[in-house]
């Protein structure tokens, strides 16, 4: 089974608009907070954190399994809490925690973009055991099917073309029963 490096086109700049324009009502509503505890500051921080997850969910639709959907849930149930009307303090420290953590998705998504590894597979071939994988799949399908570690194996079709494409190429090693 022979891999080839393929360059792909990464989510950054599709998430770098989003994330900037994040800031905005995030900073606004910081600065209310400063002046007065109202409505208007909290629906700002709940507006700044919801283009925060605008952005990564741009960039985990294009890069598909890599970022778990525990992390993406994090930010709408922020945002909902905060109009529970908690102190402004806190407030601003969950907004910024949430605001960060959808940072450091997207940067993680942006630094994955570049290099992947494709190798052509025949569907009616089960995919093979491997000790440490987490199966997502035990067919082939057009989706994130298992991981080792860090490498994520996705099944891709390209150009009528059934193949495997992973961060980095696995040597498979069959044994005859």
């Amino acid at each position: 089974m022979e891999w080839t490096e393929v360059d792909i086109v990464g989510p950054g700049p599709k998430m770098l608009f989003p994330m900037a324009w994040s800031l905005l009502p995030l900073v606004a509503g910081l600065l209310l907070f400063i002046k007065s505890d109202n409505l208007l500051a909290t629906s700002l921080l709940a507006a700044g954190i919801m283009l925060s997850l605008f952005a990564v969910w741009r960039g985990a639709t294009s890069m598909p399994g890599r970022v778990d959907m525990l992390v993406l849930l994090v930010s709408p149930f922020a945002a909902f809490s905060l109009f529970f009307q908690p102190p402004a303090f806190v407030q601003a420290i969950i907004a910024l925690t949430v605001w960060t953590i959808n940072y450091r998705t997207a940067s993680f998504l942006s630094a994955l973009s570049g290099k992947s590894y494709r190798c052509l597979w025949d569907p009616r071939i089960p995919l093979p055991e491997i000790s440490g994988a987490t199966y997502m799949h035990k067919k082939w399908a057009a989706r994130p099917l298992f991981r080792i570690g860090n490498n994520i194996v996705r099944g891709v079709r390209v150009n009528n073309e059934i193949m495997l494409e992973a961060d980095a190429p696995i040597t498979f090693t069959f044994s005859e029963e």
